[in-house]
């Protein structure tokens, strides 16, 4: 049988501005899942593309299994 002992979904994101990249993280604390900021740029047109590593559904976060900090 199989079973998920870790997972997360590495997802690049291109938003509009701070504040709604802001409002994304908020939304993934509320739901009280843990996430972590890989990289994080301002473009030149005022974008914020975010690359960030997020837990997925209920699993452990990797570095939660693995003894880490998170």
């Amino acid at each position: 049988m199989k079973r998920v002992l870790a997972g997360c979904i590495d997802l690049t994101l291109e938003f509009d501005s701070v504040e709604e990249a802001n409002r994304y993280a908020k939304g993934i604390e509320e739901k009280h899942q843990i996430f972590n900021v890989l990289k994080y740029k301002e473009l030149p047109d005022g974008k914020i593309r975010v690359r960030i590593q997020r837990q997925y559904n209920n699993s452990p976060f990797p570095d939660v299994l693995e003894g880490g900090e998170k």
